[in-house]
């Protein structure tokens, strides 16, 4: 049983579906008041009264009989003998129920008076229906109240208010947009509520109660609590578990992450290294800024410039001739359009870096070379490097297995940071390789029945699944998929030692 907490996450969830309905059902209701024909209305107001007594009780009783008498003549003024009677006088073209239909009448409640409004497409015959109307009406309910031919009606009609001709049709756009604007709405949540319904993906850490596997924390990146989040996982982490294998589950991994928690694990003193096994070239080499370095660049290698050869050339010797001394400048030598010293993009930066995982695994170098400090952090990266198609089938043998025993030996922590089982194989390839696997959940992005199969896939491959922790990423339905906004951005990693 939903609460109402619940149907206002969902509004806030759902809300241009709310706006869609809304503008759906204002637009249909203004496209049909502007194609419905105009009408106009006309009333004429009738009072009612019997013929009593001078007395002061003759006159109150009078007015209890007429208002009771007025109850029956609501029913009178629609009647077959009133609407023939008026069909018959002007030789209108309508049959009795077409006119009916046209003739509506009220009264002021604890009243005597009648209003008798009759409704059509034309302005002047309004006012004529209207008139001859009501002129009917008093006829019948003057034959009605007449006992004798030469007595007086017990009760008498007379008209207070004529009817005139309307000036302006008459206003029902405004009661017409008010229930398109009802109906949208209704339509709109509707739809909403269908949508949340078959919406299988992950909104909160309590959605993942089904798969069994505990939630370690949940991370808001870019925000003020995000350091406290981080250091709450980091708690949460056993202390005997050298290497974690961080990995996107039921959605794309989250890079950000896995640099935040090294700057978390970083700042209790500890060596960490991060390594970025994402072959998808979404992983943290694409946030490892890029150092400067001077255009142009050839092959990946920045072009050395030629230096313009200047020479003095002495216009005399002795110290006389100093003040005549000369500068000859070899213009040949001097680089046209040079331009300043720029920053290499970020998705190029891991180019820059030495080697990284992949050149390693080929059998090039050795992992101290290809280690690089993390940008004003205090932990060491291993990029990704310049990743082919061989790349993720090296993940998958003994070479990796060296290059992440080398990488322990040195390290107290080793992070590993590999894309999502749905986007390649490198994480089950790695699974076994890691001594704990901690499933990266995205919300709003992560679906339920895709993070089973993930975990289901990791589990066969011989992964030791830790936990799980869900990533709030502050991305709205655009960025989420084209993956940029704030989860794309590396977090400020932690500076000093913890106490």
């Amino acid at each position: 049983m939903r609460e109402l907490s619940d149907y206002l996450a969902i509004a806030r969830r759902r809300w241009p579906v709310l706006l869609a309905g809304l503008v759906l059902g204002i637009a249909l209701a203004a496209f049909s008041a502007q194609s419905a024909p105009k009408s106009y209305s006309a009333t004429s107001t009738v009072y009612v009264s019997m013929a009593t007594g001078t007395s002061v009780a003759d006159s109150y009783q009078g007015g209890l009989a007429a208002q009771q008498r007025v109850r029956s003549y609501l029913e009178l003024v629609g009647s077959d003998y009133v609407l023939d009677r008026v069909i018959g006088q002007l030789g209108l073209g309508l049959t009795r129920d077409e006119l009916r239909g046209m003739v509506s009448v009220d009264s002021p409640p604890a009243t005597s008076l009648l209003r008798i409004t009759v409704t059509d497409t034309q302005a002047e015959r309004s006012r004529l229906l209207t008139d001859e109307t009501v002129s009917q009406f008093r006829a019948l309910v003057s034959e009605l109240e007449t006992i004798e031919d030469t007595a007086a009606p017990q009760a008498r009609v007379a008209v207070v208010d004529r009817a005139e001709r309307p000036a302006e049709p008459a206003s029902g756009n405004t009661t017409l947009l008010a229930l398109g604007a009802v109906g949208g709405l209704v339509l709109g949540g509707g739809v909403a509520l269908l949508l949340e319904l078959f919406d299988r993906r992950v909104r909160t850490g309590a959605d993942l109660a089904p798969l069994g596997r505990p939630v370690l924390g949940s991370v808001a990146l870019g925000t003020a609590s995000e350091r406290d989040d981080l250091r709450a996982l980091r708690s949460r982490l056993p202390e005997a578990t050298k290497t974690v294998l961080l990995t996107g589950i039921g959605a794309h991994s989250e890079p950000a992450l896995a640099i935040g928690l090294a700057g978390a694990l970083a700042a209790t003193g500890s060596r960490v290294l991060l390594i970025d096994a994402d072959t998808t070239r979404t992983g943290s080499s694409a946030l490892l800024p890029a150092p400067e370095i001077d255009w142009p660049v050839r092959n990946g290698v920045p072009e050395p410039q030629p230096q313009p050869d200047l020479a003095l050339v002495g216009a005399g010797e002795g110290p006389e001739n100093a003040a005549q001394q000369t500068t000859k400048l070899d213009l040949r030598a001097i680089p046209e359009n040079k331009p300043e010293p720029e920053k290499v993009p970020a998705s190029l930066s891991a180019a820059w870096h030495t080697g990284g995982l992949a050149a390693l695994l080929r059998g090039d170098g050795s992992v101290e070379d290809a280690v690089t400090p993390w940008p004003g952090g205090n932990f060491s990266v291993l990029p990704l490097g310049a990743a082919d198609g061989q790349t993720s089938d090296l993940l998958a043998s003994g070479k990796f297995v060296a290059v992440l025993r080398a990488a322990r030996e040195k390290y107290d922590h080793v992070l590993i940071d590999a894309a999502a089982p749905g986007d390649t194989a490198d994480a089950v390839a790695l699974a076994s390789r890691a001594a704990s696997t901690v499933g990266v959940v995205v919300l709003g992005d992560a679906r339920t029945d895709r993070a089973a199969a993930a975990l289901a896939t990791l589990t066969a491959a011989g992964a030791t699944v830790t936990g799980l922790v869900t990533v709030n990423t502050g991305r709205g339905w655009w960025q989420r998929l084209t993956r940029r906004g704030p989860g794309r951005t590396a977090p400020a990693a932690e500076s000093g030692q913890e106490q």
